[in-house]
């Protein structure tokens, strides 16, 4: 996951599980999540490109597949109990940075959307 990201999306993910009646306990986790984060550019000659590390002489439009994976699992056997993903198409102009305001809104949404099937306790 991109430093950047680690904080609030991690944030945002707490509030949706809380909506679902868990709880985050870094001292006694019943259950360990994992969050991980990868991309895929969509544009071939831009393979090499990370968007997190452009560098200023790259004076093009990034298109890429973003894409968080939460995986959780039993902490005491490490038996996976849930997965699911959130996808997001960007497309990024040179100079243009992520704008947390509107960032932390859509990632609450899209976890509450992927956990929308996920038992409440």
């Amino acid at each position: 996951m991109p430093g950047f990201l680690q904080d609030y999306v991690a944030a945002e993910f707490d509030e949706a599980m809380q909506e679902k009646g868990l709880s985050r306990n870094d001292n006694m986790p019943d259950m360990t999540v994992r969050l991980t984060y990868k991309h895929i550019n969509l544009n071939p000659e831009q393979e090499l490109i990370d968007p997190f590390e452009r560098r200023i002489d790259q004076d093009v439009t990034l298109r890429y597949v973003a894409t968080i994976m939460v995986d959780m699992f039993e902490t005491s056997s490490g038996r996976q109990v849930w997965g699911g993903q959130i996808n997001r198409i960007h497309s990024v102009l040179p100079g243009e940075y992520m704008h947390e305001e509107r960032a932390k809104p859509a990632f609450l949404q899209a976890f509450r959307e992927l956990l929308g099937n996920y038992p409440t306790i």
